[in-house]
């Protein structure tokens, strides 16, 4: 194999070195899609956030089972009502440009975070940071503009970076800034071929001794599954992110291949517009939820790899609490009579909009001749993304809307319960402010949602957002439909990547036997 070099920027003190003629050990990737760009502050998806993690590093992550974990913080303090966080910091750690990681470092970054003159794509989720605070090199103070629960799990959202001050003060411009990424990850940034690769080499200055194991992660987008599949089998790659349910036979039937399996914590839904006169009525949502056999719709859209929806927030997610009543079992019959008992006993028709991606359009097919044996008749209408989201996410009038029934999925990237429920069901969450494309509205569920977060208290956060799952359970502003588990394809050598429940992947940790 033919020496890299490992470029670094002369601008910022750092000289170009020769990696060395070593044979390196290159970790390949295949990805559904390529990165979107650098900076984790101003990045909306996993593909980006997934390579961004091998750069940058947040105060708190988690791992495979999505448990909150100290990292570039060892520890934290706050005020009875979540309005105050002080947090420890980790000491010996440096950016790969040289510069020390310091509550100086941390008030940067989450200065940034905050500001929303920005206009960054995740400016909004830190909108509640009033001020940031040095109290020492290693601690650091967090004032609150409102109490805020949730504030720790936020830290460890995927976007919620260390970038390096040096970094941030050399390049004042956005659109220069992101194409230098420095932080304090395992690997340096080398290149990005937009369309066709990028490439990160190993940090040897990582403060996590003995790692990487790996020289060189080389990830490459490939939108057509059966490719991306095809180049794992003739070992083009060595693991594909992530790996399709509808072709698992072709790893599974290769000795050389497996198959990571994970749980997930991405909850598959279809979204009731209760604008819509028949749809404002609880028993017709509810009788939507009667009229789908969950389990075949696992098997239709994930080979049956996944678990069906118990709450309105998957079993991963932080205060989860699995709900009983009503049981929404496959029950066509009471779905019948609950129409009846609503007005509708010769049922009603209804529009469902889905994007154009074949996983996509199948499922809305499986769910349109579920609805039907209960006489709700169901125009299914694909669309690209870009007109998705302008349809969807683009209308300010909710009597715009269009829609009566929206397929999707939601990702509870902070593992905790404010975000899985309040972006979704919160009445302040009306499209276009958040993403409450069902238009519903419980104030008795926006005081249990704003409960969770009056406090850092576990057990009280944990009693308001079982009242919230209760009643959203009962309310039914949506089709709960379930959680399918995350699957990455890979050669049966490797080990170490797999997907976070939350559909980022894992990487940084990867070893070939």
């Amino acid at each position: 194999m033919k020496p890299f070099f490992r470029r670094t920027s002369v601008a910022l003190g750092l000289t170009l070195t020769l990696a060395g003629v070593a044979q390196a050990q290159d970790l390949r990737i295949s990805m559904y899609a390529d990165i979107t760009g650098l900076d984790p502050h101003d990045t909306s998806d996993n593909i980006s956030y997934s390579v961004q993690s091998g750069i940058f590093e947040r105060l708190f992550q988690f791992d495979a089972k999505m448990t909150l974990m100290p990292w570039l913080a060892t520890g934290y303090t706050s005020n009875d009502d979540a309005t105050q966080f002080t947090l420890t910091l980790r000491d010996g750690v440096t950016f790969q440009d040289g510069t020390p990681f310091n509550a100086d470092a941390v008030k940067a970054n989450l200065d940034r975070l905050a500001d929303q003159k920005k206009g960054l794509k995740r400016n909004s989720l830190y909108r509640m940071i009033k001020s940031v605070t040095v109290l020492a090199p290693n601690k650091v103070q967090i004032d609150l503009s409102e109490s805020f629960g949730a504030f720790i799990n936020t830290l460890a959202h995927p976007s919620a970076v260390m970038w390096s001050p040096t970094v941030l003060k050399a390049f004042p411009d956005e659109a220069q800034l992101r194409l230098h990424p420095v932080g304090t990850g395992p690997f340096t940034f080398v290149e990005w071929q937009p369309g066709k690769a990028v490439t990160l080499t190993k940090f040897n200055g990582y403060w996590n001794k003995g790692w990487p194991k790996v020289d060189r992660v080389i990830f490459s987008p490939s939108p057509e599954d059966a490719t991306r599949v095809a180049a794992l089998k003739s070992g083009q790659v060595d693991a594909i992110y992530p790996l399709p349910s509808d072709l698992i036979g072709a790893v599974q039937s290769d000795s050389r291949l497996a198959i990571q399996r994970d749980p997930s914590i991405y909850l598959y839904y279809m979204a009731i517009n209760t604008q819509h006169k028949p749809l404002a009525d609880t028993r017709v949502r509810q009788a939507i939820n009667y009229a789908i056999n969950r389990e075949l719709w696992l098997k239709v859209g994930f080979a049956g790899m996944g678990t069906p929806a118990t709450s309105a927030i998957p079993a991963g997610v932080q205060f989860y609490q699995k709900q009983s009543a009503p049981n929404y079992r496959y029950a066509p019959e009471e779905a019948k009579a609950l129409l009846a008992a609503a007005g509708y006993p010769n049922g009603l028709d209804l529009k469902l909009w889905c994007t154009n991606a074949t996983a996509s359009v199948r499922a809305a097919q499986f769910l349109k001749a579920q609805l039907a044996t209960v006489g709700i008749r169901v125009t299914v209408t694909p669309m690209d993304s870009g007109t998705r989201n302008a349809r969807l996410w683009g209308v300010k009038d909710p009597k715009q809307a269009e829609y009566d029934l929206y397929y999707g999925g939601w990702s509870t990237s902070t593992g905790d319960a404010d975000w899985a429920l309040r972006p979704l069901f919160a009445t302040e969450s009306w499209v276009p402010t958040s993403y409450n494309v069902s238009y519903y509205s419980n104030p008795a569920v926006d005081k249990a949602i704003a409960g969770g977060l009056a406090t850092a208290e576990p057990a009280k956060r944990a009693a308001a957002y079982a009242d919230a799952q209760s009643l959203l359970w009962k309310d039914a502003p949506v089709a709960f439909l379930g959680t399918p588990d995350n699957l990455v394809g890979k050669t049966q050598k490797l080990s170490g990547v797999s997907m976070l429940p939350d559909g980022n992947l894992l990487f940084n940790q990867a070893v070939f036997k």
